[in-house]
């Protein structure tokens, strides 16, 4: 049975635990809901025992005012899950000198597994702002609001800070935290009043949420790994600063960061990177700004390099920070001030790899500004202001048909190719190559890198052709090979790899049919786009992205039989930062299948169908083997498949795992296993010694899951029984059989249920 546990009725919190969930009121504990009688022991009493226990446990704080003093709750915690479900709001004593001499107001350390969920957190800053204002030199610095540090599995939801005396929330040498819904609130002339500030942390999200303060909506300090911002309200305030960095000679870099679908309105600055004037070993690689709107903000994007205010503390006037490889795509909006973009980047270390998509940003109904200082770059598309970047506009353009290719589709144009690659491969600029209308015959063939062009677009306007012969191609491990490239855009255009003929040689059983080839190959690349790309019939998988980093595609569809043995449409390994927006898969095998070394991975919006879903795995297949990290899908539609959301292991031994899994908002449509979890795969259980998995499945949600079964179990959670399946959260899950309730079915897998979930869980 699902035992429920809720406030009210009608809260939207109201959770369902599949598991005994033992509830600490801290009312129970003395703490007093009238904002006047001091309650930091008793939460820290109710915290003591919510730790202490060995099962899941909830902490709720009923509705009122609860005065505190700055307190810790500090693991680790025996209980493998902590709720913290706040219903009142969290006052601060009205002496600002109790919090200002502290660090922090409400510190979380050395927690595993913690969900911080509604609430307010009033901090009472205005008392210390006046008392700062004034120049006097006795007033403290100020206290964080909520600062949690050395932590990981955390969730942020629902919460408002108010009017803090310094940063309000700040993320600080911590591994997978999700905020979402959170809004932050105070003066926009409150000095240092950072919304959210990360550093020396890696896996960190945040989702639909609001700042409104005196300075930076979200500061990215030292360190921060893998971080993504999706719509997000920011103004007033300074904006999204990435910095500032190079205060210190021997200092992490930033790598691996993506601010998505955010608003910012009368900011100080909108996306700006900062670093100080100072030598540094510091750097920033691998940002993406996408699909912002920019309301009458004074520096809507900025790159500041020679930070250092009043001139102290800069004994070097040149920035030691690297900042490479960021993209700016899909800016508009209007500046306050006439220069709209402004890059001042390091003498020492230019900027280089900006890339400018799709910006369009104006000054008083007119056209705005731009100012460069050693920065490099390229632009795509309508980009206004006009670019200052260096390298912007000189494209030399490659035509295959100049090389001696042939579009008839009967001439082997192999050799023409390569050598239009070779061509724009050796050149100092941005290059082109040109593939127009036709049908172009291509044999294997493979573009190497290095290159001294920093970028290149494959543009196909046509359609390359394999052999007749399916041996020819069948022999190779690939058709069309990248090996080596960054920086490279490979744009429309249609791949027929002509692959039924060599399905049928492999539905007569024959013993002499060779393997088959992955049709596009992207191998040891980083910096690529794939867009409006057509695959039809490979021979075996489709595409293939393997020790590879920045990776786009977008628009791509894959087509096959639904017959066709092995081709999965897109295979992804040993990659990191691969995102695949809008794209179609109907083939054969799965859509998408996630190998061994595969983190940070973003699918969203893909119809699947037919095929075997989207899988992770099969993993575990070797001993020493790296693990499945932070994959996304959202918004996936599953039409008619064997499975919807898969993550399947071997049952051998292994040191793989998958930690830190989204499903989210998915439509299944009579698919066969819509949710499973399979950690017994052995097909013809051959090469299986030890029937036991060693894969360790964790902190795996499925979100927002609904439609219809093909069959009566519609969940199925097989984990190992050495490597239990543990923090697998479902919430709100709807899947119907028949017309009729679906089942769920469970083997040695740990969860929690939240809102309706439909069938029952088992977990």
């Amino acid at each position: 049975m699902v035992s429920i546990l809720c406030v009210n009725s009608s809260t939207k919190f109201c959770d369902a635990a599949t598991t005994t969930t033992t509830t600490y009121n801290v009312v129970s504990f003395g703490a007093k809901p009238n904002g006047v009688k001091d309650s930091t022991q008793a939460f820290l009493n109710a915290w003591a025992a919510a730790c202490a226990s060995v099962g899941p446990t909830r902490i709720f704080v009923t509705k009122g005012r609860y005065l505190l003093r700055p307190l810790s709750f500090n693991g680790p915690c025996k209980s493998p899950h902590i709720t913290f479900r706040i219903d009142g709001t969290l006052v601060a004593p009205l002496d600002y000198r109790v919090l200002g001499a502290a660090d922090n107001w409400i510190d979380f350390q050395g927690v595993s597994g913690l969900d911080i969920v509604g609430g307010s957190l009033d901090a009472r800053g205005p008392a210390l702002w006046a008392c700062k204002a004034t120049a006097a030199n006795n007033c403290p610095n100020g206290a964080t609001t909520l600062s949690i540090t050395y932590s990981n599995n955390i969730k942020v939801i629902g919460l408002l800070s108010l009017n803090s005396q310094m940063f309000h929330i700040v993320v600080n040498h911590c591994q997978n935290v999700e905020m979402r819904g959170v809004k932050v609130m105070a003066d926009g002339e409150s000095p240092n009043t950072d919304g959210i500030h990360v550093q020396q942390s890696r896996n960190i999200a945040i989702f639909n949420s609001t700042v409104r303060t005196g300075d930076d909506c979200v500061s990215i300090g030292p360190g921060t790994q893998n971080l993504w911002i999706e719509r997000m309200s920011c103004g007033p305030g300074h904006g999204i600063s990435i910095g500032s960095l190079a205060k210190d000679l021997d200092e992490e870099g930033v790598k691996n960061v993506t601010v998505k679908k955010a608003v910012f309105t009368g900011t100080q600055n909108g996306l700006r990177i900062k670093s100080w004037a100072k030598p540094s070993k510091g750097f920033v690689q691998g940002v993406q700004f996408l699909n912002i709107l920019m309301q009458n903000v004074q520096n809507p994007i900025i790159i500041d390099q020679n930070y250092c205010p009043h001139n102290i503390n800069c004994p070097d006037q040149v920035s030691g920070v690297q900042i490479s490889d960021v993209v700016y795509r899909d800016i508009k909006g209007t500046s306050a001030t006439a220069v709209a973009m402004k890059f001042e980047c390091s003498a020492r270390n230019p900027c280089k790899g900006i890339r400018l998509e799709d910006v369009n940003l104006t000054y008083n109904n007119q056209a705005a500004q731009s100012s460069c200082s050693n920065a490099n770059g390229n632009s795509f598309g309508k980009v206004l202001p006009d670019s200052c970047l260096l390298n912007t506009t000189t494209t030399t353009t490659y035509n295959v048909v100049s090389f001696g290719a042939k579009p008839n589709g009967v001439k082997d144009s192999t050799q023409a190719f390569l050598n239009a690659w070779a061509a724009a491969c050796a050149s100092v600029v941005p290059t082109r190559i040109f593939v127009p209308k036709g049908r172009y015959l291509l044999l294997p063939l493979s573009f190497n890198g290095p290159c001294k062009s920093p970028h290149i677009t494959f543009r196909i306007d046509g359609t390359l052709v394999a052999p007749l012969d399916y041996q020819v191609l069948g022999a190779a491990d690939n058709w069309i090979d990248f090996q080596g490239v960054s920086g490279l855009d490979i744009v429309g255009g249609s791949l027929d790899a002509r692959g039924p003929a060599l399905w049928a040689c492999k539905g007569t059983a024959t013993n002499n049919c060779p393997n088959g080839a992955t049709t596009l190959s992207i191998t040891y690349s980083s910096n690529i786009k794939v867009i409006g790309l057509l695959s039809l019939n490979s021979q075996m998988f489709h595409i293939v992205v393997n020790h590879c980093q920045n990776v786009e595609m977008r628009g791509v569809k894959v087509m096959a039989d639904g017959q066709s043995p092995n081709t999965d449409g897109i295979h992804v390994q040993q990659s990191r930062n691969v995102a695949i927006f809008n794209s179609t898969v109907r083939t054969g095998d799965d859509c998408v299948s996630i190998g061994p070394g595969t983190q940070i991975l973003w699918i969203e919006r893909m119809p699947c169908g037919p095929g075997h879903g989207i899988s992770i795995g099969s993993l575990g297949k070797d001993l020493v083997e790296e693990g499945v990290k932070n994959v996304t899908v959202k918004k996936a539609v599953f039409t008619g498949t064997q499975n919807g959301l898969r993550i399947k292991s071997w049952a051998k031994p292994s040191k793989g795992f998958v930690q830190g899994v989204q499903f989210l908002n998915v439509l299944m449509q009579n698919v066969q296993n819509p949710i499973i979890i399979d950690q017994n795969y052995c097909p013809h259980n051959i090469n299986c010694p030890d029937p036991v998995s060693g894969v360790q499945i964790s902190d795996v949600v499925y979100r927002e899951i609904k439609g219809t079964s093909a069959t009566a179990v519609a969940m199925k959670f097989e984990c190992s029984a050495r490597n239990p399946c543990k923090g697998i959260r479902l919430e709100d899950v709807n899947l119907t059989y028949n017309n009729q309730a679906a089942q769920s079915s469970c083997s040695n897998a740990d969860g929690k249920s939240f809102g309706k979930v439909l069938p029952d869980s088992c977990l």
